[in-house]
């Protein structure tokens, strides 16, 4: 039972935690791709974000566009989760309501669990890049999923705390992209700095 004043732990959280956790049995490879993933997501995205950004000659197209809207979201999804996490109760991290059970893989101070800001941020960002291309949205909504499920199996988070970033971090990029007209200024400027020309045929479609 939660202690008074907690964010309660429901039977749902019980059994997918431990259903999600029990997988650390079967594979130490598996283990330690879900701990790189849970571990080091923020720095997997940063990577995916400069090779969109520089990979390309260095003429303004759709992929640069979806790197400034995914970041604004991302941002803006976390904001969102600073908030929710001061109104809400502190809710224990699975490792630590369950120290005898679960099997923490990836070590994590004892803070409050819920929202989960890694599944918001990588829902966040993978919405943004929906706007580089179908293709690319989709491959990112699959890496942001890893993340969330990755984060359950290291025994950070219980699957609502992912569940819960995945819907902020759905909305923000949706929120996002819906005013992505007001960025405009935004991106002319990073566009400046970077020294990003301008392409006809692209600014004739946009």
């Amino acid at each position: 039972m939660a202690h008074p004043g907690t964010f309660p732990i429901t039977r749902f959280d019980l059994h997918w935690e431990r259903v999600i956790n029990g997988w650390t049995q079967y594979s130490p490879l598996l283990d330690h791709v879900g701990a790189v993933i849970a571990k080091y997501a923020p720095e997997i995205w940063a990577v995916i974000f400069l090779l969109l950004w520089f990979w390309p000659p260095l003429r303004q197209n759709r992929a640069r566009r979806a790197v400034v809207y995914a970041v604004v979201a991302g941002v803006l999804a976390l904001a969102i989760n600073v908030v929710i996490s001061h109104l809400t109760p502190y809710r224990p991290r699975p490792f630590v309501y369950e120290p005898s059970v679960i099997h923490q893989l990836v070590s994590h101070k004892a803070d409050t669990s819920f929202p989960s800001d890694h599944a918001a941020g990588s829902f966040a960002f993978a919405v943004g890049l929906f706007y580089a291309g179908v293709s690319d949205g989709l491959w990112a909504l699959l890496f942001a999923v890893a993340v969330a499920l990755a984060r359950v199996f290291v025994g950070l988070h219980w699957p609502t705390d992912v569940l819960a970033g995945a819907v902020v971090g759905l909305v923000a990029g949706f929120v996002v992209l819906s005013l992505r007209r007001s960025l405009e200024w935004l991106v002319q400027l990073l566009f400046r700095i970077f020294s990003i020309q301008p392409e006809r045929r692209y600014l004739r479609r946009r």
